[in-house]
């Protein structure tokens, strides 16, 4: 029993829970509607990408808190933190970079 409990407490906590659930969120929402045909109105199929910005900014903002609370701590491990920045700034950019090559490649057509 006190074996068990030394080895839970050399344990590093783990932090940013909520900021790899938001990114993941957030990058689901970009693939989702890709993938999936939902019957019904136009704008239920799309509604994941009217959530995608504010999940993506809460995965960044929320995992960059994380980090500023946790820093010099050695026994906190934030690698759900890093990864919900990593997830929530690849979910927004992403999407970004295409409609804005989307824009350019329509105004290189028309011209």
């Amino acid at each position: 029993m006190a074996v068990e409990q030394a080895r839970v407490a050399a344990r590093p906590q783990v932090r940013g829970t909520a900021s790899l659930v938001l990114g993941v969120a957030a990058l689901a929402m970009v693939v989702f509607p890709l993938l999936v045909q939902v019957p019904g109105p136009l704008w239920v199929r799309f509604f994941p990408w009217i959530c995608l910005a504010p999940a993506g900014v809460g995965a960044v903002v929320s995992g960059l808190v994380v980090l500023h609370r946790v820093q010099g701590r050695r026994d906190v491990d934030a690698f759900r933190a890093r990864m919900g920045i990593t997830l929530g700034t690849v979910a927004v950019v992403l999407p970004a970079a295409v409609l804005l090559w989307l824009i350019w490649a329509l105004n290189q057509a028309v011209n």
